[in-house]
């Protein structure tokens, strides 16, 4: 007796074939993580992510951005940043660099007012890998999002690295209420996935959402986790709380970094001396 075999539709094999194809071909999920970075400090360790915004001589100004708690919980002038070094194809070097966070105990950071971001401006001549200023999703991009869809997030929960390099995990999760803008309204929003100390910071991207040049689109910045606290009267005197973890990250809205960051500078046009022929 012949065993039967099942058989795939043509169309379906060819629908099949192009989607994979496209996913496999879809690089923002390491363009991410190559502009991800732990940053740590004695007593605060958590993810960032580098910004860059051109100026109108061509050189560019990068920013580091993370959640303003964790720089605020940061003691003394300074903080580690583990960079990685190429050295070939696949193969990076750790590269611990301080950076300056305070002058004589005064931020450098840029804060926003009310929300829970800041950006440090990272010295010109350090060699970092960034992500463009259009990777940060404005408000009309953030309300093209939708609850249910899929989002990714680079972190280093528990301060856990992905390799001895020093790379971020990127996990996945998706986008758990609703509305997400306008932003006045809706500061923050929810992702389905747990959040771990070392997260607060980490960028969420969208899973499909890209800028013309392929980069991701940050929709959000991880601030904590949601949880629910129980109170209960043991005694008179005494009074119990417990905090029950929901498994879900609350993400402050990505476009109130557009605050703290310079927009790019349009290049000055050329004189009409400069076009005259010779």
């Amino acid at each position: 007796m012949k065993s039967l075999k099942p058989t795939i539709p043509i169309a379906s094999t060819f629908l099949i074939c192009v989607t994979l194809g496209n996913l496999l071909a879809d690089d923002a999920g390491e363009r991410l993580l190559r502009a991800t970075y732990k940053i740590a400090n004695e007593k605060s360790t958590a993810t960032s992510v580098v910004i860059e915004s051109p100026r109108s001589d061509g050189s560019t100004r990068k920013f580091l951005v993370t959640a303003r708690h964790v720089l605020e919980a940061m003691v003394g002038d300074r903080c580690i940043v583990v960079n990685r070094i190429p050295q070939a194809p696949g193969i990076y070097a750790r590269n611990e660099i301080a950076i300056s966070i305070r002058n004589s105990g005064k931020p450098l950071w840029r804060a926003h007012p009310n929300r829970d971001l800041a950006a440090v401006e990272l010295p010109s001549e350090l060699k970092i890998n960034a992500l463009p200023y259009e990777s940060i999703a404005s408000e009309n991009r953030l309300a093209q999002a939708h609850a249910g869809e899929a989002v990714r997030t680079a972190v280093y929960p528990e301060r856990s690295e992905a390799n001895p390099a020093g790379f971020a995990i990127l996990r996945g999760g998706s986008i758990a209420s609703y509305p997400l803008a306008p932003i006045a309204a809706n500061s923050s929003f929810l992702v389905d996935t747990t959040t771990w100390t070392g997260d607060s910071g980490g960028p969420v991207i969208h899973a499909e959402m890209r800028t013309e040049q392929g980069d991701p689109i940050i929709l959000g910045f991880v601030r904590g986790m949601r949880n629910i606290t129980e109170t209960s009267r043991e005694s008179r005197f005494v009074e119990k709380r417990t905090h029950y973890p929901l498994g879900i990250s609350e993400v402050t809205a990505a476009p109130f970094l557009l605050d703290l960051i310079p927009a790019p500078e349009i290049p000055a046009p050329e004189s009409s001396e400069d076009n005259e022929a010779p």
